[in-house]
Order: C-alpha cells, then structure tokens, then sequence
C-alpha cells in the first residue's frame, strides 16, 4: 500500500487547507484529468497538492495513498505507479520555501505547488502535445 507522510514543517504550511469539505489530490502536469492544462513530458515537475471540493469528480484519479493528513488521491495509470513509490515523504525546504516531495531512493521533485481550488480547470486546446 502506497503512503504519504507529511512532515510537522510541511504541514504547518497546508494546514490551512485542510478540511473536511475538502479532498486531497496530488496530480501531475501530465495532461490527465481536470487540473492539467497541458502535458509535461517531464513527469517529475509540476506535482500539484490539490484542496478540491469533495463534490467534484474525480474519475482520474482511481487510487488513494494513505496519508497523516487524510487519503490522497493519485492517478493510477502506469505513469503515477512508476513515479510514486510506496513510501514517500512531503517536507518543508525553509532555505527555499519549498516542499519537495521524497522517497527513500530518490527526489521526485523539488516543490509540489499546493492549490486550493472550488472547481477544475476547463481549457480547450487546439494542438496536441507530443513528447
């Protein structure tokens, strides 16, 4: 089973966020589901810690990662699996103002943007993206 710990530090910084009309996502600039606008080749930038309306949709995101702030959901595709091993941690880089997101092997990225958002985004685009 896939965690998610998030450090005393980072949490001070979303605890804001957090509520119970709200549900956790962590997403991707991948080009998947509502909140990515345009994909990113690069999966290792761009993570978003997403506070959403617990009314909206969420068919994306078919997985949830257990977490000390409460469940997490995740896209499942082999992607998100590949990228997000089972025990990552979300810290708080006071030098940088930033929260990185770590596992034990590796930095999967140096800041996960955090968005809290009453609706997703609906965007048209006319190109496609090709990696």
């Amino acid at each position: 089973m896939k965690t998610l710990f998030v450090t005393d530090e980072a949490k001070k910084r979303i605890t804001k966020y957090i509520s119970p009309d709200k549900r956790i996502v962590l997403d991707f600039d991948d080009g998947v589901g509502p909140f990515s606008a345009v994909g990113n080749c690069n999966l290792d930038a761009n993570y978003k810690l997403i506070f959403v309306n617990k009314d909206i949709e969420l068919t994306d995101f078919d997985e949830r990662v257990s977490s000390n702030i409460g469940d997490i959901y995740i896209k499942s595709e082999w992607y998100a699996s590949a990228q997000f091993e089972d025990q990552m941690e979300l810290r708080f880089d006071p030098k940088h103002i930033a929260l990185p997101l770590v596992s034990p092997t590796k930095i999967l990225t140096g800041n996960v943007e955090v968005l809290n958002i009453s609706k997703p985004i609906k965007v048209e685009y006319t190109k496609t993206h090709d990696c």
